[in-house]
Protein backbone atom coordinates (compact mmCIF):
# COMPACT_ATOMS: atom_id res chain seq x y z
CA UNK A 1 0.00 0.00 0.00
CA UNK A 2 2.12 3.02 -1.29
CA UNK A 3 0.52 7.16 -0.96
CA UNK A 4 2.91 9.70 -1.99
CA UNK A 5 2.12 12.09 1.31
CA UNK A 6 1.88 8.78 3.65
CA UNK A 7 3.63 5.66 4.99
CA UNK A 8 1.24 2.72 5.89
CA UNK A 9 2.90 0.18 7.95
CA UNK A 10 0.65 -2.86 9.60
CA UNK A 11 1.31 -4.98 12.57
CA UNK A 12 -0.69 -7.64 13.07
CA UNK A 13 -3.93 -6.39 13.98
CA UNK A 14 -2.92 -2.79 14.23
CA UNK A 15 -2.27 -0.42 11.20
CA UNK A 16 0.39 2.72 11.86
CA UNK A 17 -0.30 6.02 8.77
CA UNK A 18 2.34 8.01 9.21
CA UNK A 19 1.95 11.53 7.76
CA UNK A 20 5.14 12.11 5.25
CA UNK A 21 5.69 15.17 4.28
CA UNK A 22 7.93 16.38 6.89
CA UNK A 23 9.83 19.08 4.95
CA UNK A 24 6.04 20.95 5.41
CA UNK A 25 5.91 19.55 9.24
CA UNK A 26 3.03 17.61 7.91
CA UNK A 27 0.74 20.35 6.52
CA UNK A 28 -2.60 19.35 5.18
CA UNK A 29 -2.34 19.72 1.24
CA UNK A 30 -5.37 18.49 -0.93
CA UNK A 31 -3.21 15.45 -1.67
CA UNK A 32 -2.72 14.23 1.58
CA UNK A 33 -6.20 14.54 2.66
CA UNK A 34 -7.09 13.03 -0.16
CA UNK A 35 -3.95 10.06 0.74
CA UNK A 36 -5.44 9.72 4.09
CA UNK A 37 -8.94 9.36 2.92
CA UNK A 38 -7.69 6.49 0.57
CA UNK A 39 -5.70 4.66 3.45
CA UNK A 40 -8.47 4.48 5.83
CA UNK A 41 -10.85 2.75 3.20
CA UNK A 42 -8.39 0.55 2.40
CA UNK A 43 -7.71 -0.51 5.54
CA UNK A 44 -11.48 -0.45 6.36
CA UNK A 45 -12.37 -3.89 4.44
CA UNK A 46 -12.37 -7.00 7.28
CA UNK A 47 -10.80 -7.11 10.64
CA UNK A 48 -7.74 -8.25 10.36
CA UNK A 49 -6.95 -4.57 11.28
CA UNK A 50 -8.78 -3.59 14.23
CA UNK A 51 -6.88 -0.29 14.96
CA UNK A 52 -5.07 2.52 12.84
CA UNK A 53 -2.52 4.44 15.00
CA UNK A 54 -2.19 7.66 12.88
CA UNK A 55 1.59 9.81 13.41
CA UNK A 56 3.32 12.33 11.80
CA UNK A 57 7.10 12.17 10.28
CA UNK A 58 9.98 14.62 11.04
CA UNK A 59 9.28 17.43 14.05
CA UNK A 60 5.65 17.69 14.13
CA UNK A 61 2.55 15.69 13.86
CA UNK A 62 0.56 18.50 11.89
CA UNK A 63 0.64 22.08 11.51
CA UNK A 64 -2.48 22.77 9.66
CA UNK A 65 -3.89 23.06 6.66
CA UNK A 66 -1.57 24.03 3.86
CA UNK A 67 -2.15 27.74 2.97
CA UNK A 68 0.92 28.50 0.77
CA UNK A 69 -0.92 28.31 -2.09
CA UNK A 70 -4.22 29.90 -0.85
CA UNK A 71 -4.28 32.75 -3.15
CA UNK A 72 -3.85 30.13 -5.93
CA UNK A 73 -5.89 27.92 -4.46
CA UNK A 74 -9.42 29.79 -4.09
CA UNK A 75 -9.37 30.98 -7.72
CA UNK A 76 -8.66 26.91 -8.81
CA UNK A 77 -11.05 25.31 -6.41
CA UNK A 78 -13.79 27.76 -6.08
CA UNK A 79 -13.90 28.69 -9.28
CA UNK A 80 -13.64 32.80 -10.72
CA UNK A 81 -17.08 33.63 -10.84
CA UNK A 82 -18.71 36.27 -8.66
CA UNK A 83 -21.86 37.96 -8.58
CA UNK A 84 -20.97 40.32 -11.42
CA UNK A 85 -19.29 37.73 -13.62
CA UNK A 86 -20.79 35.44 -16.62
CA UNK A 87 -19.91 31.61 -16.88
CA UNK A 88 -16.59 31.02 -18.58
CA UNK A 89 -18.23 27.78 -20.84
CA UNK A 90 -21.42 29.74 -22.14
CA UNK A 91 -21.37 32.60 -24.70
CA UNK A 92 -22.81 35.88 -23.19
CA UNK A 93 -25.82 36.78 -24.78
CA UNK A 94 -26.76 40.51 -26.06
CA UNK A 95 -29.48 40.72 -24.00
CA UNK A 96 -28.36 38.36 -20.44
CA UNK A 97 -31.29 36.68 -18.25
CA UNK A 98 -30.94 36.88 -14.78
CA UNK A 99 -29.66 32.69 -14.94
CA UNK A 100 -26.68 33.78 -17.05
CA UNK A 101 -24.74 35.77 -14.07
CA UNK A 102 -23.35 32.94 -12.44
CA UNK A 103 -22.32 31.83 -9.12
CA UNK A 104 -21.80 34.31 -6.20
CA UNK A 105 -17.89 33.69 -4.76
CA UNK A 106 -19.53 33.34 -1.54
CA UNK A 107 -21.90 30.81 -2.63
CA UNK A 108 -19.11 28.81 -4.17
CA UNK A 109 -16.68 29.10 -0.89
CA UNK A 110 -20.02 27.43 1.48
CA UNK A 111 -20.28 24.84 -0.64
CA UNK A 112 -16.50 24.31 -0.79
CA UNK A 113 -16.40 23.87 3.02
CA UNK A 114 -19.69 21.87 3.46
CA UNK A 115 -17.56 19.17 1.03
CA UNK A 116 -14.68 19.22 3.53
CA UNK A 117 -16.78 18.96 6.35
CA UNK A 118 -18.66 15.97 5.26
CA UNK A 119 -14.55 14.82 4.16
CA UNK A 120 -14.36 15.23 8.30
CA UNK A 121 -17.40 13.58 9.35
CA UNK A 122 -17.15 10.65 7.46
CA UNK A 123 -13.62 10.27 8.99
CA UNK A 124 -15.36 10.86 12.27
CA UNK A 125 -17.29 7.96 11.57
CA UNK A 126 -14.72 5.60 10.33
CA UNK A 127 -16.05 2.19 12.07
CA UNK A 128 -12.45 1.59 13.23
CA UNK A 129 -11.23 3.15 16.54
CA UNK A 130 -8.27 5.91 15.64
CA UNK A 131 -5.70 6.12 18.42
CA UNK A 132 -3.37 9.63 17.50
CA UNK A 133 0.36 9.87 18.57
CA UNK A 134 1.09 13.38 18.26
CA UNK A 135 4.42 15.62 18.89
CA UNK A 136 5.86 18.49 18.31
CA UNK A 137 3.26 20.58 16.98
CA UNK A 138 -0.87 20.59 16.06
CA UNK A 139 -1.75 23.20 14.96
CA UNK A 140 -5.48 24.31 12.88
CA UNK A 141 -6.11 21.80 11.01
CA UNK A 142 -4.20 19.17 13.17
CA UNK A 143 -6.42 19.74 15.55
CA UNK A 144 -9.33 18.39 12.78
CA UNK A 145 -7.33 15.01 12.54
CA UNK A 146 -7.69 14.89 16.65
CA UNK A 147 -11.14 15.68 16.03
CA UNK A 148 -11.57 12.47 14.07
CA UNK A 149 -9.41 10.08 16.46
CA UNK A 150 -10.95 8.28 19.26
CA UNK A 151 -8.36 8.30 21.60
CA UNK A 152 -4.53 10.76 21.64
CA UNK A 153 -1.29 10.63 23.05
CA UNK A 154 1.15 13.04 23.26
CA UNK A 155 4.70 13.53 23.72
CA UNK A 156 5.45 16.24 26.69
CA UNK A 157 6.09 19.57 25.41
CA UNK A 158 3.81 19.31 22.38
CA UNK A 159 2.25 22.68 21.61
CA UNK A 160 -1.43 22.41 20.42
CA UNK A 161 -3.55 25.77 19.25
CA UNK A 162 -5.06 27.61 16.39
CA UNK A 163 -2.75 30.53 15.38
CA UNK A 164 -5.10 30.88 12.39
CA UNK A 165 -7.27 32.20 14.52
CA UNK A 166 -5.42 35.76 13.63
CA UNK A 167 -7.01 36.71 10.86
CA UNK A 168 -7.35 33.93 8.77
CA UNK A 169 -10.65 31.91 10.11
CA UNK A 170 -10.86 28.33 11.92
CA UNK A 171 -10.77 24.76 11.64
CA UNK A 172 -13.35 23.23 9.55
CA UNK A 173 -14.32 20.54 12.22
CA UNK A 174 -13.38 23.59 14.92
CA UNK A 175 -11.30 20.79 16.68
CA UNK A 176 -15.01 20.09 18.02
CA UNK A 177 -13.34 21.73 21.09
CA UNK A 178 -16.28 23.20 22.53
CA UNK A 179 -17.10 19.56 22.97
CA UNK A 180 -13.89 18.57 24.34
CA UNK A 181 -12.56 21.67 26.65
CA UNK A 182 -15.77 23.37 26.83
CA UNK A 183 -16.63 27.04 25.76
CA UNK A 184 -14.41 29.23 27.56
CA UNK A 185 -11.57 27.13 26.98
CA UNK A 186 -12.34 27.15 23.22
CA UNK A 187 -12.26 30.91 23.19
CA UNK A 188 -9.52 31.45 25.25
CA UNK A 189 -7.59 29.15 22.24
CA UNK A 190 -9.46 31.67 19.37
CA UNK A 191 -9.65 35.32 20.69
CA UNK A 192 -5.59 35.05 20.83
CA UNK A 193 -3.88 32.24 18.75
CA UNK A 194 -2.09 31.49 21.79
CA UNK A 195 -0.82 28.36 22.20
CA UNK A 196 -0.83 25.84 25.02
CA UNK A 197 1.41 22.54 26.32
CA UNK A 198 0.84 19.35 26.20
CA UNK A 199 0.46 19.17 30.18
CA UNK A 200 -2.22 21.51 29.83
CA UNK A 201 -4.03 19.93 27.07
CA UNK A 202 -4.40 16.61 29.06
CA UNK A 203 -5.93 19.10 32.12
CA UNK A 204 -8.37 20.60 29.55
CA UNK A 205 -9.31 17.25 28.05
CA UNK A 206 -7.94 17.98 24.73
CA UNK A 207 -5.33 14.78 24.69
CA UNK A 208 -5.71 11.83 26.62
CA UNK A 209 -1.79 10.47 27.94
CA UNK A 210 1.39 12.74 27.89
CA UNK A 211 4.38 10.49 27.64
CA UNK A 212 8.13 11.26 27.08
CA UNK A 213 9.28 11.80 23.58
CA UNK A 214 11.39 8.50 23.83
CA UNK A 215 8.68 6.41 25.17
CA UNK A 216 6.05 7.60 22.99
CA UNK A 217 6.15 5.86 20.07
CA UNK A 218 6.26 2.59 21.88
CA UNK A 219 3.44 3.05 24.78
CA UNK A 220 1.18 4.09 21.96
CA UNK A 221 1.81 0.93 19.70
CA UNK A 222 1.28 -1.74 22.79
CA UNK A 223 -1.76 0.79 23.62
CA UNK A 224 -3.10 0.07 20.48
CA UNK A 225 -2.30 -3.38 20.37
CA UNK A 226 -4.46 -3.99 23.79
CA UNK A 227 -7.31 -1.67 21.67
CA UNK A 228 -7.06 -4.61 19.13
CA UNK A 229 -7.64 -7.08 21.62
CA UNK A 230 -11.92 -6.49 21.54
CA UNK A 231 -13.75 -7.94 17.77
CA UNK A 232 -14.14 -5.21 15.40
CA UNK A 233 -17.85 -5.50 16.20
CA UNK A 234 -17.74 -4.58 19.77
CA UNK A 235 -15.11 -1.72 18.67
CA UNK A 236 -17.30 -0.46 16.24
CA UNK A 237 -20.04 -0.90 18.48
CA UNK A 238 -18.45 1.32 21.34
CA UNK A 239 -16.94 3.91 19.08
CA UNK A 240 -20.17 4.61 16.84
CA UNK A 241 -22.82 4.98 20.21
CA UNK A 242 -20.07 6.99 21.15
CA UNK A 243 -20.61 9.47 18.27
CA UNK A 244 -24.27 8.99 18.47
CA UNK A 245 -24.52 10.63 21.70
CA UNK A 246 -21.66 13.77 20.65
CA UNK A 247 -24.30 13.64 17.44
CA UNK A 248 -27.27 14.48 20.00
CA UNK A 249 -25.40 17.09 21.50
CA UNK A 250 -24.63 18.68 18.56
CA UNK A 251 -21.41 17.31 16.85
CA UNK A 252 -23.10 16.99 13.47
CA UNK A 253 -24.56 20.18 13.55
CA UNK A 254 -22.31 22.33 15.06
CA UNK A 255 -19.73 21.69 12.60
CA UNK A 256 -22.23 22.04 9.09
CA UNK A 257 -22.64 25.94 11.20
CA UNK A 258 -18.92 26.43 10.99
CA UNK A 259 -19.38 26.49 6.77
CA UNK A 260 -21.49 29.08 7.15
CA UNK A 261 -19.12 31.18 9.88
CA UNK A 262 -16.07 30.55 8.06
CA UNK A 263 -17.82 31.48 4.99
CA UNK A 264 -18.46 34.88 6.20
CA UNK A 265 -14.83 35.37 7.71
CA UNK A 266 -13.61 34.68 4.14
CA UNK A 267 -15.42 37.74 2.76
CA UNK A 268 -13.72 39.78 5.67
CA UNK A 269 -11.17 42.78 4.69
CA UNK A 270 -8.11 40.80 7.24
CA UNK A 271 -8.65 37.70 5.46
CA UNK A 272 -8.51 39.19 2.11
CA UNK A 273 -5.28 41.25 3.21
CA UNK A 274 -3.55 37.76 4.24
CA UNK A 275 -4.09 36.25 1.37
CA UNK A 276 -3.30 39.04 -0.85
CA UNK A 277 0.20 38.66 0.93
CA UNK A 278 0.68 35.46 0.59
CA UNK A 279 0.22 35.84 -3.41
CA UNK A 280 2.77 39.01 -3.36
CA UNK A 281 5.19 38.25 -0.76
CA UNK A 282 4.76 34.31 0.12
CA UNK A 283 3.88 32.59 3.23
CA UNK A 284 6.35 33.50 5.31
CA UNK A 285 5.77 37.13 4.72
CA UNK A 286 2.46 36.90 5.50
CA UNK A 287 2.80 35.19 8.62
CA UNK A 288 5.22 37.62 9.89
CA UNK A 289 2.75 40.32 9.54
CA UNK A 290 -0.25 38.50 11.30
CA UNK A 291 2.04 37.32 14.05
CA UNK A 292 4.73 39.87 14.64
CA UNK A 293 2.36 42.23 17.54
CA UNK A 294 1.63 39.40 19.52
CA UNK A 295 5.29 39.07 20.27
CA UNK A 296 5.35 42.94 22.03
CA UNK A 297 2.34 41.36 24.27
CA UNK A 298 2.44 39.05 27.19
CA UNK A 299 1.93 35.45 26.40
CA UNK A 300 -1.08 34.34 28.71
CA UNK A 301 -1.16 30.79 27.53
Amino acid sequence: MEFENLVVEVDGPVATITLNRPDALNSLSGGLMDDYAAALAALNTGDAVRVIRLRGAGRAFCTGYDISGRAKQRDDVRGTSDAAAFPVTAPVPAEPHIAHFGEGRVFLEREFLRERIEYWLRLWNYRKPVIAQVHGYCLSGGLDLLATADITFAAAGTRFGHPAARGVGIPLLLGMLPLKVGASRTKRLLFTGDLIDAAEAREWGLVDYVESPDDLDAVTARYCQRVAMQPMDSLSVHKHVTNRWMEIMGARLGSYEGAEFDTLYHTSPVYGEFVRRIAEGGLKAALAWRDDPYKTTPDQS
